[in-house]
C-alpha cells in the first residue's frame, strides 16, 4: 500500500481483532503474567462483557513495583502507587482510565493524531463502549509500508 493511502484507511480494516483482555477483577498476578507476554491488557467489565474500563500497561506495573523517591525535598504530596504503601489485588486497582479509544471508522490518519496528541502507542477501537479491536503503531506502520 502506498504510504500515503494508508493514511485513509479505516481503522477496522487493520486493527488486531484479538486484543489481551482482562477482567476488572482478574487478580495482579494474573495481570502481570499476561502483561509481560503482551506489554499490555484492556481491562473489561466482565466475563460476559466488552464494556472497556481501563487499560494496564508495563509501565502501571512498573509504578506499582518501583520504589518511591527517598528524598527529603521532594515538594507537594506523592501518591502513595507503591506494592510498599498499599497492595493491589484487582486489575481494577492499577488499571489507567479513561481509555483513549477510537471509533473503528476513524481513519489511520485520526488514529495517528489521537495516539501522538494522547502520548500512546496504541488505541482501544471500540464502539459504544465496546471493545472489537486494538490499533497499535506497529500496526499502522506494517500497514503503511507493508512490512
Amino acid at each position: 500500500m502506498p504510504e500515503t493511502s494508508c493514511y485513509n484507511t479505516p481503522t477496522e480494516e487493520v486493527m488486531n481483532r484479538d486484543p489481551p483482555l482482562v477482567e476488572r477483577s482478574t487478580p495482579i498476578e494474573e495481570v502481570a503474567r499476561i502483561v509481560s507476554k503482551e506489554t499490555h491488557a484492556w481491562v473489561v467489565e466482565g466475563k460476559d462483557s466488552k464494556k472497556l474500563v481501563g487499560a494496564i500497561t508495563e509501565t502501571d506495573l512498573l509504578d506499582i513495583v518501583s520504589p518511591l523517591p527517598s528524598r527529603s525535598y521532594a515538594i507537594g504530596v506523592i501518591s502513595p502507587r507503591s506494592l510498599r504503601h498499599t497492595e493491589f489485588e484487582k486489575a481494577e486497582d492499577i488499571m489507567t482510565k479513561p481509555v483513549i479509544k477510537c471509533n473503528p471508522k476513524a481513519t489511520i490518519e485520526e488514529a495517528l493524531s489521537l495516539m501522538t496528541s494522547h502520548r500512546v502507542r496504541r488505541l482501544a477501537v471500540a464502539e459504544n463502549d465496546e471493545i472489537l479491536g486494538e490499533l497499535s503503531l506497529n500496526i499502522v506502520i506494517n500497514t503503511c509500508f507493508s512490512i
